[in-house]
């Protein structure tokens, strides 16, 4: 048996006869300064959610475990005495800082949660809105775009907290200082010195194994992680305790946008998650057990126990259907001219419209359809579909048993990693079951039929409202702004930094020039590709601004 604590992507296939087992289971069993009662100086513009559900989505967990609790909360940073949780420190790694209130008592960074447990301790987690909150600086004001692409470096965060960590563990000093925070806020603890040693020691030698699993040459960088390569290693080599099992995750992606997700028929990049019912659960649980969820798969058992919060993930899911793109914010960044709109309007019924459709908001109950373009025709970076679509794995001692845990095919001695992760999500559902019928109660929607596919050799198009606030562009980030989508691939930047909240409100994009607490991105690197989605970019520049000034309205 192996526990499992990893993190990465969110993707799931679901089959017809799951839905049916479960259907019966369930028989059986704009920019205005917001009136939100905020202390800060964020403005937050009118996404559908109120002070109430914002909060609350940010800090609900959905059963994340990375380190103790009462650890983070004094940790200090591995060069200095002062706190690791200081503002300026995590807000340097892309962090969206923010104050103390009743839904975040501890003064968290967006993203970051307790994820209460009275058997196992209080831990760290992570929630869905460490990747899927962004924010952008007009004129010196912050704006929150909610359910947008966050800018934080994920490996940086965890290597500074192993850093930090370690720090702790041979620097006496710094030890001491440790141990009796620890124990002043667990009052009642029997923890000594040597046992919290020992903890420690435990810690960073699991940490240590999940990163050098993960390793690859290809730095993520702010605002972009393989999701799908780290869950696969998640699951088909650290919970199945497979070693062999190994592929670099190099394929990164930037974190998507998540307004009116929840109302297409298919989400991912490249299309491989359909989006009816249980497909959200499914993918939400995957999730969680991506970004350090814990896991038990034994081979004698045919559910499996997690450290999911399944009935959460259906408050999460319900509240994102709510969600809407964020409006361009004129009293901020100033009016569009219409004449330009009206003229970038014609341009994109005719370079666009056929694959970005155009969102009505006012309608709640929105069905979207996505479409699909084979990824060689499309012509962008190939490495995430292509890790998708060649890479199999052993299945361990999973082989012989049911891809649905109850029903469906036998795992073979060799499949595809998205066959594991689906079995082991479904053993930790049906694990949970009242939880899991609870869950399907709170998020249930009707959404449309994902499209025929045998193959996911395609890449996703999806509605682009609100693309003045989720920069950088293409699948894996490799375009820094639209200006520069529109030109021909020759012609766009080589190299460029992401990091910076500041939106460049000529080209569309955030800035992307050097500054301190950025990344470099080189679309040279394998994975890293500019090239591809060649359209419109035979514009002239009087249509290309027009074009730009059209979506900006979007």
């Amino acid at each position: 048996m192996k526990k499992m604590t990893s993190m990465g992507g969110q993707s799931s296939m679901l089959m017809p006869m799951l839905n049916c087992f479960l259907l019966n289971l369930l028989l059986y069993g704009a920019a205005s300064q917001a009136a939100d009662p905020v202390d800060d100086d964020t403005i937050y513009l009118d996404q559908g959610w109120d002070h109430h559900t914002r909060q609350t989505l940010s800090f609900t967990s959905f059963g994340s475990r990375f380190i103790p609790y009462a650890w983070f909360l004094v940790l200090e940073q591995p060069d200095n005495s002062r706190a690791f949780r200081d503002n300026d420190h995590l807000a340097a790694m892309g962090f969206i800082t923010t104050i103390a209130d009743q839904y975040n008592p501890d003064g968290l960074p967006i993203g970051l949660v307790r994820d209460s447990d009275k058997k196992n301790g209080d831990a760290l987690g992570m929630t869905c809105a460490f990747c899927h909150t962004g924010q952008v600086r007009i004129h010196g004001k912050r704006i929150r775009i909610d359910g947008g692409q966050a800018l934080v470096d994920y490996t940086q965060f965890e290597q500074a907290t192993l850093a930090a960590l370690k720090a702790t563990l041979i620097d006496n000093e710094k030890f001491s200082r440790f141990f009796q925070q620890v124990i002043a806020s667990e009052p009642s603890t029997t923890l000594t010195p040597e046992l919290l040693k020992i903890q420690l020691q435990t810690r960073i030698a699991e940490l240590e194994k999940h990163y050098a699993v993960n390793a690859t040459e290809v730095p993520y960088g702010h605002g972009r992680l393989d999701a799908f390569g780290q869950i696969f290693n998640a699951i088909a080599v650290e919970a199945l305790n497979m070693p062999e099992n190994i592929h670099a995750p190099n394929a990164p992606t930037s974190y998507p946008v998540l307004w009116d997700a929840s109302h297409l028929n298919i989400v991912q990049w490249n299309a491989s998650a359909p989006n009816k019912e249980t497909g959200p659960l499914f993918q939400n649980a995957i999730t969680a057990l991506a970004v350090y969820g814990i896991v038990s798969v034994p081979k004698d058992k045919l559910t499996y126990q997690s450290s999911i919060r399944i009935s959460n993930l259906g408050d999460i899911q319900r509240d994102f259907y709510q969600l809407v793109a964020p409006q361009w914010p004129v009293e901020i960044a100033g009016a569009l001219d219409a004449e330009k709109v009206a003229a970038g309007k014609k341009l994109y019924d005719q370079h666009c419209l056929k694959c970005h459709s155009i969102v009505d908001p006012t309608n709640k109950k929105r069905k979207l359809q996505a479409v699909l373009t084979p990824y060689k025709e499309v012509g962008t970076d190939p490495l995430m579909v292509e890790n998708f679509i060649q890479h199999k794995v052993k299945s361990g001692l999973l082989e012989g048993d049911k891809a649905m845990v109850l029903f469906g095919d036998k795992l073979p001695a060799e499949t595809s990693p998205l066959d594991l992760v689906t079995h082991v999500a479904t053993g930790a559902l049906f694990n949970q079951p009242w939880q899991t019928i609870k869950a399907l109660f709170k998020e249930y929607r009707s959404n449309g039929a994902p499209p025929e596919q045998t193959v996911f050799n395609s890449y996703k198009a999806r509605p682009i409202n609100g693309i003045w606030a989720s920069a950088p562009y293409l699948h894996n980030g490799s375009v820094p702004s639209i200006y520069d989508l529109l030109l021909p691939a020759e012609q766009r930047p080589a190299t460029f930094y992401v990091g910076n909240i500041e939106l460049d409100l000529v080209k569309v994009g955030h800035v992307y020039s050097e500054a301190p607490n950025t990344s470099f991105y080189d679309t040279r690197l394998r994975g890293n590709s500019n090239a591809g989605h060649e359209y419109g970019t035979q514009l002239n520049e009087e249509e290309r601004w027009a074009l730009i000034e059209y979506v900006k309205n979007l």
